[in-house]
């Protein structure tokens, strides 16, 4: 049975308030009372009711954080960081996974408005305003006040402050070295079986976008996966013609698998952009076992850094997003939308520029 301070009051001969001020810190309890009332609750194993505090308290120093996953995802690294940040202002993370799924999207937005806690940091998978349900609870959010940053995407309609994704400013770093180098046969290897989701297509768009602005470069190679190549088991079943980009159980073969279909063309590409550094490694691979010289028969590129790029057979060519600066900034943009003195003037979206990396998968150095 758990220790309280009722329990605690009785074993000393201490009032309640007593024991609750020398176990807070507050009030002008003496020393020797403070010393002896934590003494006492540590042998007896007293833990703080999180939940009644917070029920006391306007602020509860708890953080929701709502991404998809975090195996091997993008998302991952910022999540420790932000982990990190938060814990080192002596507060806490409440961590929720959804897997895209609006339901569990909702779930966890009740659990966090129940848990009272501070703001909400959410990846969510709705572009709109008007897409999200009325009994969604990222709208009960909204209603009731609570602060809500968005990870990487606003939601059209809503005034709820976010990150900007780098995928922009990402791509126009790959193509602009790709150009540079002399490449104008450029392929897009896209792992993932046509019609692409919304994420695939903002990276194709970004990518048709910076390309029309070298008139030296010919059209764009788009290459997807046929039909029928791989599932993935999620909370609703299994999702058929799906790859996760960033596993590699998943990537690798993705990549290798579109790196012939590009060389197999009557005019292959030069140059080949991976929508993951996975799926690049995977079209590394394949391209040595071919005999290729990556780099020089062929450049390929990531397109967002993740730790599984320092496993490529070739230095990889990518993109760093710098996670932990990613992290700092939707960290700040949280802390003051959480503070009403600086609400008003907080900005309503920060971004972070990405770092190109040059490897030898185009320089063939």
């Amino acid at each position: 049975m758990a220790v309280g301070l009722k329990e605690i009051a009785k074993d000393l001969d201490l009032g309640l308030s007593t024991v609750a001020q020398a176990l807070t810190g507050r009030g002008t309890i003496s020393p020797r009372t403070r010393q002896l009332v934590a003494e006492h609750a540590a042998r007896v194993g007293y833990t703080p009711n999180r939940n009644a505090q917070r029920m006391r308290s306007a602020r509860t120093g708890a953080i929701g954080l709502v991404v998809p996953d975090v195996v091997l995802s993008p998302y991952v690294e910022v999540v420790q960081h932000l982990f990190r940040m938060i814990e080192e202002k002596g507060k806490e993370m409440q961590l929720a996974l959804t897997e895209f799924n609006p339901a569990l999207e909702s779930r966890a937005m009740k659990s966090m408005l129940a848990a009272r806690v501070d703001g909400i940091i959410a990846k969510v998978g709705f572009a709109r305003w008007e897409d999200v349900p009325a009994d969604h609870y990222l709208r009960r959010a909204k209603s009731e006040g609570t602060p809500v940053v968005l990870y990487s995407n606003p939601i059209e309609g809503s005034d709820m402050p976010y990150m900007k994704h780098p995928v922009f400013a990402s791509v126009k770093l790959v193509v602009r070295h790709l150009v540079g180098l002399g490449h104008h046969r450029i392929g897009a290897l896209v792992p993932a079986v046509r019609p692409f989701g919304p994420a695939m297509q903002l990276w194709l768009t970004a990518l048709r976008e910076e390309l029309a602005l070298y008139r030296e470069v010919q059209q764009l190679e788009i290459i997807g996966m046929p039909p029928g190549q791989g599932s993935v088991e999620g909370p609703l079943g299994v999702f058929r013609d799906y790859m996760n980009q960033n596993h590699p159980q998943h990537a690798v073969p993705a990549g290798r698998s579109l790196l012939n279909q590009a060389m197999d063309r009557p005019i292959p590409p030069t140059a080949l952009i991976a929508y993951s550094d996975p799926v690049a490694i995977g079209a590394v691979f394949e391209a040595q076992s071919r005999g290729m010289r990556v780099g020089r028969d062929v450049a390929i590129a990531g397109c967002g850094q993740i730790s599984s790029s320092f496993f490529c057979p070739a230095s990889l060519t990518t993109v760093d997003r710098r996670p932990q600066l990613y992290a700092q900034k939707l960290h700040n943009l949280l802390e003051m939308h959480m503070d009403e003195t600086k609400r008003a003037h907080a900005p309503a979206c920060d971004a972070v520029e990405p770092l190109l990396v040059i490897g030898n998968s185009t320089t063939g150095a």
